[in-house]
């Protein structure tokens, strides 16, 4: 049977034997705008034996494909190298196809697909797809990716999961009777395509970027925001306006983009919040959809519920031992028993968690900042920096208290994937490791974890966080009190359920526990959100919280959009004793 041609757009497909499936042909790399070439993996034999450049006087189309120099060796085992090619593949493809000019080396040639679990995809000669490079010319190879295939790695579930994250362009050593053969030369590759059920822009995906102002920076009044997303026709802004508990919803501007994806509208920054604020950026098309969250600081302004407030419903009875308004000079260090907070999950940073490090205050690339009345915690890939703030220090000395008691903290984080915002406690388990002992038995109570990040392998965070109560260094009877306690609490947390209108990148939002001899109790701007009986341990020991914008927690980082940067702005923290 003949192949048919393709065209770009919606064509029926027919290629030897493929079932025709609705598709639009995509353009995936071209080769014509990287920057630079993508580096070669090699097995068996020495780097330098494969290498990388832009060609210019081979082309397929266009005016540069790729050239892989290499030289496989006859001894040894068998040798192949790998060319990855990141992608960003959202929507179902059937087919994958690209120019290869060969060199008659006898070579075997095939591709590997790493999708959104982690999982490889390999579709080689062993299965059928791929070949031999028995040729001179230029010539479109075609992979059937619903083709049996072989899979390794990551979540194990034998399906391509998406979006496909890498395409590695594989060539294997020449073997000839049983031999493995010598060969140096030269390969050319261009023009790398896929066939797919949706549109171009929902096969690669899309992005609102904004060019001014910059993510993070001042604004007062009047302020003209611009926005690139190319592929995209219209822009929706929202910003959370003063009003009421919880603030209203407010739709800012309508955008209709230019041919390049081009638009801006004016930002009337005087009827918004004075401080740190969070402006939606929303697009979509068909069934992909892209959404930027623009920090900025807001100097002008309405002040509108900044600043330590009454005292809240769950402290009645009790006593305020401890309050940062955050208005004074920053009391933060990693060496200065005399400071507020130690800037380090204590003992000693030890147990740090994010991806990008906790740094301390001392350090230029201190991540912590007063802004007006409030903690700025940055995390930043140019600074390589984040941020903690401990209640307890190194010497077991800080601010503590014991059941009953209730801890608060208002802040507003970031929703840039993989940053993980944090506000916890923990029973004090320094005492006893300045004394000299090790793993001792401690209780946390995680009463906001928050995760950035949407869409398909990110945690989708929209309205919801975690609260996650764990019993450390407890044995087996731990283990259990901790998965009854979780399994008590209706996780993750959807804010919208409990009328909750805004999430906690949105606006600021108050995340409290009370801890009582027989409950602890969870709420959201003094709403109950969940319940368990409390722990053995956090019945009798003392409690220190912690506060962190992290990076991690075993989910993506992604700060590219936003210029590598993402800000968590603490209005205050303060404990309660009922003792």
């Amino acid at each position: 049977m003949k192949a048919r041609a393709f065209v770009l757009g919606s064509v029926m497909m027919l290629v030897l034997g493929f079932s025709p499936v609705l598709a639009t042909v995509v353009m995936v790399q071209d080769f014509e705008t990287a920057a630079s070439p993508p580096k070669v993996w090699v097995v068996n034999i020495p780097n330098e034996n494969a290498s990388t450049a832009w060609a210019t006087d081979v082309v397929h189309e266009g005016k540069r494909s790729l050239k892989l120099h290499y030289h496989f060796v006859q001894e040894g085992d068998f040798q192949y190298l790998g060319i990855p090619i990141p992608v960003n593949i959202h929507a179902p493809i059937h087919t994958l196809r690209f120019w290869l000019k060969g060199d008659n080396s006898k070579c075997s040639y095939g591709i590997r697909i790493t999708d959104a679990g982690g999982e490889t995809h390999q579709y080689s000669k062993n299965t059928g797809q791929g070949g031999i490079i028995d040729f001179n010319n230029w010539r479109q190879v075609v992979f059937n990716l619903d083709s049996d295939h072989e899979t390794w790695g990551g979540d194990e579930n034998k399906k391509i999961d998406y979006p496909i994250r890498q395409i590695i362009l594989t060539i294997g050593q020449p073997v000839e009777n049983g031999k493995r053969l010598a060969v140096e030369s030269d390969l050319y590759f261009d023009a790398i395509r896929v066939h797919s059920e949706k549109s171009i822009l929902e096969t690669l995906g899309g992005r609102v970027s904004v060019t001014s102002p910059a993510y993070g920076a001042d604004i007062n009044g009047d302020t003209p925001i611009v926005i690139s997303a190319p592929g995209f026709r219209y822009i929706t802004a929202t910003c959370r306006k003063p009003g009421g508990k919880f603030g209203i919803g407010a739709t800012v501007a309508r955008i209709t983009l230019d041919g390049d994806g081009k638009g801006s509208f004016v930002f009337g920054a005087d009827d918004y919040p004075h401080g740190p604020i969070t402006l939606t950026l929303s697009a979509n098309a068909g069934d992909y959809k892209d959404n930027c969250y623009l920090q900025l600081y807001n100097t002008g302004g309405i002040s509108w519920n900044e600043g330590l407030g009454a005292d809240p419903p769950a402290a009645e009875g009790m006593t305020l031992v401890f309050a940062d308004d955050f208005d004074g000079p920053l009391s933060i260090s990693g060496t200065d028993p005399n400071a507020t907070y130690y800037d380090h999950k204590p003992p000693n940073g030890w147990q740090d968690f994010s991806t990008l490090p906790f740094t301390s205050f001392e350090k230029p690339n201190n991540p912590f900042r007063q802004v007006d009345t409030y903690l700025r915690i940055r995390a930043s890939e140019t600074a390589q920096s984040a941020g903690l703030i401990s209640s307890m220090k190194n010497d077991a000395s800080g601010i503590t208290a014991k059941a009953p008691c209730y801890f608060e903290c208002r802040f507003i984080g970031p929703n840039a994937p993989g940053t993980w915002p944090a506000f916890w406690l923990m029973t004090d388990y320094m005492t006893e490791f300045v004394k000299g002992s090790s793993n001792v038995p401690c209780d946390e109570l995680d009463i906001i974890e928050a995760y950035g990040g949407e869409g398909p392998r990110h945690p989708n965070a929209y309205d919801s966080y975690m609260i996650t109560p764990h019993c450390w260094e407890q044995g087996e009877e731990g283990k259990a009190l901790e998965k009854k306690a979780f399994e008590n609490l209706n996780n993750p947390i959807r804010m919208g359920r409990y009328g909750i209108p805004s999430s906690w990148y949105e606006a600021f939002h108050t995340y409290g526990c009370k801890i009582t001899k027989t409950e602890t109790i969870y709420y959201c701007d003094d709403i109950e959100v969940g319940r368990h009986e409390t722990l053995p341990l956090s019945k009798e020991q003392p409690f220190f919280f912690m506060i962190n914008l992290a990076t991690g927690g075993g989910w993506p980082v992604d700060l590219s959009r936003y210029n590598g940067q993402a800000d968590m702005y603490v209005d205050y923290v303060r404990v309660y004793s009922g003792q």
